[in-house]
């Protein structure tokens, strides 16, 4: 946008932040309250790559998590917050053009 708010200036063009990842609350919720258009890759359990299962209650951590217990609670409050901010959801890298083209046909 022009300086000043005073919105785009002829021949600008709107810039749009998409951002990618698999935590809710950092990768979602830490994008969207800097202006991004989060989209969550939610990868099929068969990849073992999904940050939601590591923030699921009683779920093991795996050897190389540096979280401790009290912050495991606190993130999965910021989970469950960040789940209104997610404007995309894939399951398979394929999906993503799909995914950001629609974001920046509805911006």
């Amino acid at each position: 946008p022009a300086a000043g708010g005073g919105g785009l200036s002829e021949g600008e063009e709107e810039t749009i932040w998409i951002h990618v990842g698999d935590n809710l609350a950092y990768d979602v919720g830490g994008s969207a309250a800097c202006g991004a258009k989060p989209i969550l890759l939610e990868l099929a359990d068969k990849y073992e790559q999904t940050a939601r299962k590591r923030f699921e209650e009683g779920a093991e951590q795996p050897a190389w998590s540096s979280n401790l217990k009290g912050e495991l609670e606190k993130i999965r409050v910021m989970n469950e917050a960040a789940k209104d901010q997610v404007c995309a959801k894939v399951t398979f890298l394929t999906q993503l053009p799909d995914a950001v083209n629609k974001i920046v046909k509805n911006a």
